[in-house]
């Protein structure tokens, strides 16, 4: 389906799918250098839990009950916040409170997931909510079943919606020995070998999983002001 963005006629539907999208994948399991002064992705996540008018929790992941995933349970759903989350199925989740959410945010990053935060106009759509400028999507993503490894098919005017965080930079130090496994677990397949090393491509979404997984730790993630750049 995201092939289809390329299509003559279809391709002009589908890009308005992914208009207006703006997301951000937060490395909060990766060891973030930062100046003091700056909000680390931990806390711009927590922080958009505590702000939020209303939290909403899905029974399930979606992504990972339809592949259905073998490395994470799929119970571990999206959280939705803002009042546009108000519109969503009962059904399909529920209402929850601060510690309920933040509870549940934590046992996804203690499980090894990586969050993604934004607004996203394909959410608003399969959950039929209308008021999409006011619906923030917090997913926690594995690099197996994730929904955004279709990016890498996507050109860059329907891609653009996903950054990096701005400030971030993901740096290969010296020690890297090639063993290639950056490469392997990279879910955009921004990471390469080069010379026997790994290099980061610019398609690099900033998740922060290559430094999680470095058996020699040779991967770096480094974020500079301004780094609060999630609206809610």
């Amino acid at each position: 389906m995201a092939g289809m963005v390329k299509w003559p006629l279809l391709g002009r539907w589908m890009k308005r799918t992914f208009k207006g999208d703006r997301a951000h994948y937060l490395p909060v399991q990766a060891d973030v250098k930062a100046p003091e002064s700056t909000v680390l992705p931990g806390e711009v996540v927590e922080n958009l839990i505590r702000e939020s008018s209303f939290r909403f929790i899905l029974h399930r992941c979606l992504c990972r009950s339809l592949t259905p995933c073998r490395n994470f349970s799929p119970d571990i759903g999206c959280l939705f916040l803002g009042e546009g989350a108000r519109e969503i199925d009962p059904s399909l989740g529920r209402q929850a409170t601060v510690e309920e959410t933040l509870a549940h945010h934590r046992r996804a990053i203690q499980l090894g997931l990586i969050p993604m935060a934004g607004t996203l106009r394909w959410d608003s759509l399969w959950l039929g909510v209308k008021q999409k400028d006011r619906l923030v999507t917090i997913c926690h993503c594995c690099d197996c079943c994730c929904y955004f490894k279709i990016y890498r098919f996507l050109p860059e005017e329907a891609a653009r919606g996903l950054r990096k965080l701005e400030g971030l930079e993901v740096r290969v130090g010296e020690s890297c020995d090639g063993c290639g496994i950056c490469v392997e677990r990279c879910f955009i397949q921004a990471m390469q070998l080069r010379d026997g090393k790994a290099v980061v491509g610019e398609n690099c979404r900033g998740c922060g999983r290559c430094a999680l997984v470095c058996p020699r730790k040779a991967i770096e993630i480094i974020l500079r002001p301004p780094s609060d750049v999630i609206g809610s």
